[in-house]
């Protein structure tokens, strides 16, 4: 699977690059400003929930992304930010990157969407995405696809885990947990996780499990490489991106 790396040296002349010192200021929640760190350490502090008075704190590194949801959604951003070491950022005008995006095929479409909506721990919105996805590539590409019944209480895999796969979920639903064991997310008909696989993670970094009975299809990381080879770079980057920014959305909330 091609890396974020790959991708922004491919990308390099499509961005600005800016370095700054422990000392600098640098508005980070900049609208219509994608960032992904190519050096450094910065401290990122998400809003405090309002049940526990706590809020998550997570230190971004190489190839994390910053506002990049945020852009692509046209949302302003609010988080408290530390920059912990000198740093090296790659910047990409948001209004560039999400025209890219809207034009993307329908797996980077789907799986953007899908993105978004577990960043921003929105259930409601674009709850027609995932649809999409089934009709459109599901079932298109059903005869290469393998899919699994489980009961409920089945651990489909662990924290830890070789990630090789991704999963869409046709029946049931699925829980999804932290390194800590404290629930992320419960997912249903029409979505998908795992999606760690896309960006050739070695590891799982959560964990999940069936609530009720239910049925999956199995994505193999090969045959989304190959989905996703057919976008523009730009798309693909901000896709991997996306995903990137799921995970760390998963740690903030796990940390709580």
């Amino acid at each position: 699977m091609t890396s974020i790396n790959e991708l922004l040296v491919e990308l390099e002349g499509s961005s600005e690059v800016i370095t700054l010192a422990v000392s600098d200021y640098f508005d980070f929640n900049a609208k219509d400003r994608a960032i992904v760190i190519e050096q450094g350490e910065l401290l990122v502090v998400g809003q405090k929930d309002p049940k526990t008075g706590r809020a998550g704190r997570q230190i971004f590194k190489d190839e994390d992304p910053i506002g990049v949801a945020e852009s692509i959604a046209s949302r302003a951003s609010d988080y408290d930010f530390n920059i912990n070491t000198d740093m090296r950022l790659r910047v990409f005008d948001g209004a560039i990157l999400r025209n890219h995006v809207n034009k993307a095929g329908v797996f980077a479409r789907t799986i953007v969407r899908y993105s978004l909506k577990r960043i921003f721990d929105d259930a409601k919105k674009d709850a027609k995405a995932s649809i999409i996805f089934e009709d459109e590539f599901i079932y298109k590409n059903y005869e290469d696809l393998r899919s699994v019944e489980l009961a409920a209480e089945t651990q489909i895999f662990k924290a830890g885990a070789e990630s090789d796969k991704m999963y869409f979920i046709e029946k049931g639903q699925v829980a999804i947990n932290s390194e800590q064991n404290k629930h992320i997310a419960t997912l249903g008909v029409g979505e998908c996780f795992g999606e760690g696989a896309l960006m050739g993670a070695a590891t799982r970094n959560a964990s999940a499990v069936t609530e009720t009975d239910a049925e999956l299809v199995v994505i193999e990381s090969e045959m989304a490489k190959q989905e996703l080879q057919k976008e523009h770079p730009m798309t693909w980057l901000a896709t991997l991106l996306l995903l990137k920014q799921v995970g760390l959305m998963n740690q903030f909330r796990g940390k709580r």
